[in-house]
């Protein structure tokens, strides 16, 4: 009996190790900087996507103060990466993780400027003015918050 105890207990051990991967890590982890092409000079605070091959987000994050990035937590196999700011040049690749090379160091990368995302900006200022009639008086109320009420009676305070 207790030889077949012993051997149930062997058995067990055996089929529980084979089907245990021995590497646990099986995720990997990419590296790098962030810098502005024409000035040379970090960019803080830069979205980072990982994407898999069908598009749907896997993990991200964001650069610090430095401009530096560490993304752990990325798949084996095959994904997409996509480096995001406003008023740069969207920078996208394909990056692979594999059980040869778990992380990945992307070194600088070079962003540049989207010259035409930036276009002008418009200012319209818009007042309440008040005209004065012969038998009545005439307010426009503008979009300002000073005469933003939910009656006319509040506005008229205002």
């Amino acid at each position: 009996m207790k030889q077949l105890i012993t051997l149930l207990a062997v058995m067990l051990s055996i089929t529980t190790f084979a089907f245990n991967d021995p590497d646990p890590e099986r995720n990997g982890s990419i590296t790098g900087s962030v810098i502005d092409k024409a000035l040379q000079e970090p960019i803080p605070y830069v979205s980072i996507v990982i994407k898999d091959l069908t598009g749907e987000i896997i993990t991200g994050g964001i650069t610090d103060e430095n401009g530096e990035f560490t993304i752990e937590g990325i798949p084996e196999g095959k994904s997409n990466l996509s480096i995001q700011y406003i008023g740069y040049k969207t920078y996208n690749t394909e990056i692979e993780i594999s059980k040869k090379n778990r992380k990945l160091n992307l070194g600088r990368i070079e962003l540049e400027e989207d010259i035409e995302a930036l276009d002008e900006v418009v200012v319209r200022a818009e007042t309440t003015t008040i005209q004065q009639k012969l038998d009545r008086k005439v307010i426009t109320i503008g979009k300002d918050l000073v005469t933003a009420g939910p009656t006319a009676a509040d506005i008229m305070n205002n």
